[in-house]
């Protein structure tokens, strides 16, 4: 199979002695080439194996070690440790260590529950002390009852007294104690209802409530002091031991995965029986491996039956092999984007190496700018520093990297900075130059000429395509693109079409058809519906402008035809090989036809994202910045020139500027302050702080609500150009994965294929022994 589909696959079958059946899984483990089929237990004379005797107790100790990992702030290790001084550890202190960091956890349990029900205790007194009463009095009588709680009307709960004796208060709500005899308390209770009383739960003790609320502050003093005592334990263990913890327990997995491995073979009284896939191109190494504990071993390459299952020696009911993806250096980050639909089904094609040059394609042409693009590229190498260490963090921030990549390329080629246009535009009066300012400007001297040229790569006049460098989407180019972008939806669907017409003739579709007839009704229909169309409607359009044209004339006609013969084949198609009744097929034929269109001008928003993106910065530009050489007091312009007229500018605008600079240079040069009062160590409040003093002495030079207005400029200014950059990162990619995982891969994929999932270990913090 080559690089466009998925790695070859055979079935092994090896056999051996029982007595080597845990040797036999340990080969498969350090193999780690095997994806084992569990036995389903349907062969007479066969049972599932049994886990080794050491299984209860690695299970035991895995256990123990995860329940002690859960309740610590670990951080895996980014580089793998050593096998043996975990093993080393595991053997000697780490079980003792593990428990008595448990018991530190259990007390610290126990802890926390005293804390809450003295809590809940403390609240209850604080509300009972203004009766100014001992415990002991308001309970424990035989004869008496006694309502303790809160009550709403106060005069009326005191009414509900009249033969017993109450203690009320407070206001809003009133605190009593009311005693009344056993016989009168039903009808006491009532009436306390009637006032709105609470009823409050009175804690065991005797003698005053302040005596007691004080035993409880110091007992509550003792136990935070232990708790914090215990949990700097805590704190100092997981910083020295934590690595070995994590690593334990990734070793004890290992342990218990080979413990619980030959529950999945098939074992009689005397023999093993291995059933699985593996990599053909691996069939030598793991047949060699396991010649040494298996007597019997077959390889067998899978052999796809075109239209139905697979060909092999276990029977009719045999499944599709699991599904790995080949080995892939540049493009592996875009199995992210296949997993996510689900694997291809064996033999078909894997649109991963497609997507490679597609998907940034799409994304750079949305989002083309290269400051976004640049930021793009940041936010993946972010991402490296922090979960590069995994597999799918690695896979992710390279992926990032590349749409980054792509984003700045395309940005370039439209000139687009930061949402501004940096080059010059040939008018009537010559090359006039762009209104960006000097920050921005700067990058067209990276263009030849300063920017003040224009390459025309493409102009065909017939197809309407124009492609030029550089080319401005928000301006001369904006219909060039519109069109560029229909272009490119057809031909994406089209490759979408052919990689179907591909699968549907080696390997059938999903009701068993195959052959290269199948194929021709049930994608060349699409194929020729998208040709006939494109002809027929370059034909109708361009007759509307050029009327009489023999040639557009035939293309009109020649297309119709064209375009009706395709909806005649996937009526067939659909009668023939998808089971539809002949007049459902009929009726639904004509709008199945059509039902193409949407596929192909659902593509337009390649041009409408974007250039939706680009009018939201370059509205925060005007509006907040403002323009450089713009009318007199717009944006953050106009108020530096309103500065510059107060003479407050240069040093002196920087000077006032630098208390609300400086919570930001702290932040950047990662300068920590010791404890500062008002919670000045936050960066909120110091950037308040910072605000409100740069504005203060802006009012020293007369002109605080100009240096006020300046920071909101400013800082709108920035959360906008945040906030498109955000949206241009999210939205291009909503977009892109629906155009790829929608409108294209909806023409071939079956996403049916069961991941290839080897037995055996993979390294996350310790390496494989």
């Amino acid at each position: 199979m080559g690089s466009l589909t998925t790695q070859a696959m055979s079935r092994l079958t090896a056999a051996g002695s029982l007595s080597n059946v845990d040797d036999a899984v340990r080969s498969l483990a350090d193999l780690k080439a095997v994806h084992l089929l569990d036995y389903p237990g349907d062969e007479e004379g066969f049972d599932l194996g049994s886990p080794t005797d050491e299984s209860e107790e690695i299970g035991r100790d895995l256990n123990r070690y995860r329940s002690a990992s859960s309740q610590l702030d670990l951080i895996d290790p980014k580089i793998p440790m050593e096998s043996e001084p975990i093993r080393d550890q595991l053997g000697r202190d780490l079980p003792s260590r593990v428990e008595m960091m448990l018991g530190h956890l259990d007390r610290i349990d126990l802890i926390d529950s005293e804390l809450s029900s003295s809590g809940e205790e403390s609240d209850s007194l604080e509300v009972l002390q203004p009766l100014d009463l001992d415990l002991d009095v308001l309970s424990g009588y035989g004869s008496l009852t006694v309502f303790v709680g809160t009550v709403k009307d106060a005069a009326r709960a005191e009414a509900a007294a009249s033969s017993g004796l109450v203690v009320i208060e407070g206001v809003k709500p009133a605190v009593i104690a009311l005693f009344c005899e056993n016989a009168s308390s039903s009808a006491v209770q009532s009436e306390l209802a009637e006032a709105g009383f609470a009823a409050i739960s009175v804690p065991r003790g005797e003698g005053p409530i302040g005596a007691h609320l004080e035993e409880l502050a110091a007992r509550r003093e003792e136990l935070l002091a232990e708790r914090s005592t215990l949990q700097g334990e805590l704190d100092g263990w997981a910083e020295a031991n934590g690595g070995n913890l994590i690593g334990g327990i990734e070793l004890l997995e290992r342990d218990m995965a080979l413990a619980l491995g030959p529950i999945r073979v098939a074992v009689s009284d005397h023999a093993f029986v291995i059933d699985g896939w593996i990599e053909t191109s691996r069939s030598e190494e793991v047949s060699a491996a396991l010649s040494e504990t298996c007597r019997v071993v077959n390889i067998e390459p899978y052999k796809v039956v075109p239209g139905g299952g697979g060909h092999g020696h276990h029977g009719p009911e045999l499944k599709l092999p699991p599904i790995k993806f080949v080995d892939r250096d540049a493009s592996k980050p875009m199995e992210l984007l296949t997993n996510l639909m689900g694997r291809p089904r064996y033999g078909k094609v894997d649109p991963t190496l497609f997507m490679f040059f597609t998907y940034p394609l799409f994304f750079g042409l949305i989002l083309g700018d290269i400051v976004y693009g640049a930021a793009t590229m940041i936010f993946g190498y972010f991402l490296y520093s922090r979960i590069g260490h995994t597999e799918t963090g690695l896979l992710a921030s390279k992926f990032i990297v590349y749409i980054g990549f792509a984003a700045v390329v395309f940005g370039y080629i439209y000139g687009e900075f930061a949402g501004y246009e940096i080059l010059p535009h040939h008018g009537a009066n010559g090359w006039e130059p762009s209104h960006a300012p000097w920050w921005a400007a700067w990058v067209a001297n990276l263009y030849p000429s300063g920017g003040e040229f224009q390459y025309e790569l493409l102009d065909w006049e017939f197809g309407g395509i124009f492609l030029a460098f550089p080319f401005h989407r928000v301006g001369d180019n904006l219909l060039d693109l519109v069109l560029i972008t229909v272009y490119m939806g057809a031909i994406h669907v089209l490759l979408g079409l052919l990689i179907g017409f591909r699968d549907i003739w080696l390997h059938g579709d999903s009701h068993g058809n195959t052959g290269p007839i199948v194929a021709f009704f049930d994608r060349g229909s699409w194929i020729i519906i998208i040709i006939g169309g494109y002809f027929f409607a370059t034909g109708y359009l361009g007759l509307g402008n050029s009327p009489g044209d023999d040639t557009l004339t035939m293309m009109r006609n020649y297309g119709a035809i064209i375009a009706v013969a395709g909806v005649l084949m996937v009526i067939y198609a659909s009668y023939k090989y998808h089971g539809m009744p002949a007049l459902v097929a009929v009726l639904l034929g004509p709008i199945e036809g059509i039902g193409i269109m949407p596929s192909v001008i659902s593509y337009v928003r390649l041009f409408a994202v974007g250039v939706a993106g680009v009018k939201i910065a370059e509205t925060g530009n005007d509006k907040l910045y403002g323009q450089v050489d713009g009318d007199h007091g717009a944006g953050m312009m106009g108020v530096v020139e309103d500065l510059g007229l107060n003479d407050v500018s240069g040093l002196l605008l920087a000077a006032i500027l630098l208390p609300v600079i400086l919570p930001f240079a702290l932040i950047l040069l990662k300068v920590s302050l010791p404890e500062m009062p008002f919670g000045l160590n936050s960066f909120g409040r110091q950037f308040l702080l910072g605000f409100l003093i740069s504005g203060g002495l802006g009012y020293v030079y007369n002109v605080g609500g100009s240096i006020f207005t300046l920071m909101i400029f400013f800082f709108g200014w920035l959360v906008v150009q945040i906030f498109a950059w955000i949206l241009g990162f999210v939205s291009p990619n909503i977009h892109t994965a629906r155009l790829h995982l929608v409108e294209w891969m909806k023409q071939f994929y079956e996403a049916v294929g069961e991941e290839f999932e080897p037995f055996g270990f993979t390294a996350r913090v310790v390496e494989v022994e």
